[in-house]
């Protein structure tokens, strides 16, 4: 079973239009759609936005519906031009503070790293179906923060801090929960801005929700 998490109407309708068998429940208050996308088991939930939020899609994922792979996917800004496609190498959480102890920024105490490094298999797969399909893509830390950014410092900084190539509000909590249950994950993310405007993702981001969601069931298509 093949966990799909993302955090919008937006981002989860054209997958669900996709698949076959489909059921749909709620379970915590998330929507989540049941069914056959290119020929795999998945269940798709739309996790509301931020970490909490994905956070606890997350569990529900893997205690409720048994998913053994997730695949957290949606908009992000990123450094890279607008509809870019990103597979993650690896996620963190900007935001997380625990600097007066000692620690860097981003890293929890529970953690020997401030990083959770994606499953290699699984984005290695996401990348070669997108290869495959002469899809351009980059394989990048993605960031991610209880804020939407929409100031071109801030967005330059984070980048800069963690060497990452987008940011948005989800994949590390998802990354987290997913390293404490031994599940493997993947993130799969197109750009929507620059982190620089809103007027840019209001703008875009339909039309990157259509080029992220071709990536996944193209990469979905070639998935073992």
């Amino acid at each position: 079973m093949i966990a799909i998490i993302a955090a919008m109407n937006m981002e989860v309708e054209l997958l669900k239009r996709e698949a076959k068998d489909a059921e749909t429940t709620c379970v915590c208050g998330m929507e989540c759609t049941r069914g056959v996308l290119e020929g795999k088991d998945c269940v798709i939930i739309k996790s509301g936005i931020g970490k909490a939020a994905a956070a606890s899609a997350t569990a529900v994922a893997i205690s409720v519906f048994g998913a053994d792979k997730v695949i957290n996917t949606g908009l992000a800004a990123g450094k890279f031009p607008i509809g870019t496609v990103m597979v993650a190498t690896r996620c963190v959480q900007y935001d997380f503070d625990m600097t007066a102890e000692g620690l860097p920024r981003g890293r929890n105490s529970d953690f020997d790293s401030a990083f959770f490094h994606a499953d290699d298999e699984l984005s290695s797969a996401l990348s070669a179906a997108l290869a495959s399909a002469g899809v351009e893509h980059e394989r990048t830390t993605i960031a991610s923060g209880d804020a939407f950014v929409s100031d071109a410092e801030k967005m330059r900084r984070i980048c800069s801090d963690f060497e990452a190539g987008g940011v948005e509000m989800e994949s590390g909590s998802v990354a987290q929960v997913c390293f404490k249950a031994g599940v493997p994950f993947a993130v799969l993310r197109a750009v929507s801005d620059n982190g620089d405007s809103i007027a840019d993702f209001t703008t875009f981001a339909p039309k990157v929700c259509e080029i992220f969601t071709e990536a996944l069931l193209t990469a979905l298509k070639s998935a073992s």
